[in-house]
């Protein structure tokens, strides 16, 4: 019987797009809104930041646990799937619950938090997983397919922002469960036969090993030999070390930004508006972040990008004027969208095939630690301070994420004719067989 064909059981380009609009909208609302509902249920201060840093604690574990099973057993979509089932059945009951006004108190929402991060994990971050691959077997640009989600994002970020009241105990927990069920919904789109490329397609030729010893000194053993070697190279160790600087300040955004706005008396029917201002960027950045990483080596992008998140707090730190503060939102396209895309680059070029979904998650992983000690930090400091002290500190902190990445793109320069393999470029970058 002839083997089937790899292509057929790949996830076309227009499912990828489609799903990553509909989990972004998840992050439109909640992002925008979960820190107004905590206290207008009565959480502030270290409770409100320990309930938000659940999001990015469980990010600490689950990425490399979820990355390896997805390894070690050729699954993806599944993993999918099953993530967008349990974290709709979290908002379900957590709406249903606020509806019948039973009061769950720091401690139910902090388990109702947790769970949502449990399943929140594999439902991102194996989505970049699977885009990732398509994009290096069709030639399809990453970013082609991630901006959808951005743009998702940025539309439910507006809508939410004037259609979901957070002083309403149902009206948010019941928008996100919406949200969910849509994403699970659009999950099916996503073949979940032949799931592993690099075991099942008939890609285990000699190429593929070939390209896969030239990403990493970890050319041969299992997943977790082949992922305890990339661990020990210095580089990658720099990679990790930086992003969790980076994502540790970058948190101070995701926690704070609405409560500045609003203390500082920026109009709140434009904090919507502020948000989808940031993500607009991100969407222009990864478009045609195709040359830019062509152009240069992922370390020195995102050595750039952290330079450039340290000004973006640092302005946002001192900025009163609410027009300025529209003006300073498209630094988002660097702080984050360049910082992402250069990463996932960087991730493609240093791991071999048969251990993405694991390199992935160690990236995730060292990210949602930053994250997790930023948010344990910024809502006290906010407390204490307001946006001039939490925003100046982080300013700071990204400042020393970039000084970690110079080091980390010099010890990285191009030696020879394998450092620089072409797989990351290529994927990052728009191809001319592009099409919908």
């Amino acid at each position: 019987m002839p083997p089937s064909n790899p292509s057929e059981h790949r996830p076309s380009p227009r499912a990828i797009s489609l799903y990553y609009f509909g989990i972004f909208a998840v992050l439109g609302v909640y992002l925008p809104l979960f820190p107004s509902w905590l206290e207008a249920r009565g959480i502030q201060g270290l409770a409100m930041g320990a309930i938000a840093a659940t999001l990015p604690a469980m990010g600490l574990i689950a990425p490399p646990v979820f990355g390896l099973i997805a390894d070690s057993l050729g699954v993806r979509v599944w993993l999918i799937r099953a993530a967008c089932a349990g974290a709709f059945v979290v908002f379900a009951l957590l709406a249903l619950s606020s509806a019948l006004g039973v009061s769950l108190g720091f401690a139910g929402l902090f388990v109702a938090a947790l769970a949502f991060a449990f399943f929140r994990s594999p439902m991102f971050m194996m989505a970049d997983v699977v885009a990732v691959e398509a994009s290096a077997s069709s030639g399809i640009a990453y970013g082609r397919l991630r901006l959808w989600g951005s743009i998702s994002f940025a539309l439910m970020a507006i809508a939410s922002g004037a259609l979901v009241d957070p002083a309403r105990p149902a009206a948010f927990p019941a928008t996100i469960a919406a949200c969910m069920l849509i994403a699970f919904a659009i999950s099916w789109a996503l073949p979940a036969r032949g799931e592993a490329p690099f075991r099942r397609s008939g890609l285990r030729d000699g190429a593929a090993d070939a390209a896969g010893a030239a990403r990493s000194p970890a050319a041969g053993g299992s997943v977790r030999q082949r992922a305890r070697a990339l661990l020990q190279s210095h580089d990658f160790r720099l990679f990790l070390a930086a992003s969790f600087l980076a994502q540790s300040a970058t948190s101070s955004y995701d926690l704070c930004y609405t409560l500045h706005l609003r203390d500082i008396g920026f109009p709140e029917s434009l904090v919507g508006v502020a948000w989808a201002v940031g993500v607009a960027g991100e969407i222009a950045l990864m478009a045609f972040s195709g040359p830019l990483l062509k152009r240069f080596a992922p370390p020195t992008v995102l050595a750039f990008a952290f330079a450039g998140a340290s000004l973006r707090w640092a302005l946002l730190s001192y900025v009163r004027f609410w027009p300025a503060l529209l003006a300073i939102q498209p630094l988002h396209a660097v702080s984050f969208g360049m910082m992402w895309v250069a990463s996932l680059a960087y991730t493609r070029d240093r791991s071999p095939p048969e251990i993405l979904a694991t390199a992935q998650g160690l990236f995730s992983a060292s990210a949602g630690a930053g994250s997790v000690v930023g948010m344990l930090v910024w809502g006290e400091l906010y407390k204490r301070g307001g946006g001039t002290l939490t925003f100046g500190v982080a300013s700071i902190t990204a400042l020393i994420a970039f000084v970690l990445a110079v080091t980390f793109a010099r010890s990285t320069r191009p030696t020879g004719p394998t450092r620089r393999s072409p797989s990351g470029g290529s994927i990052f970058s728009v191809s001319s067989r592009c099409q919908e």
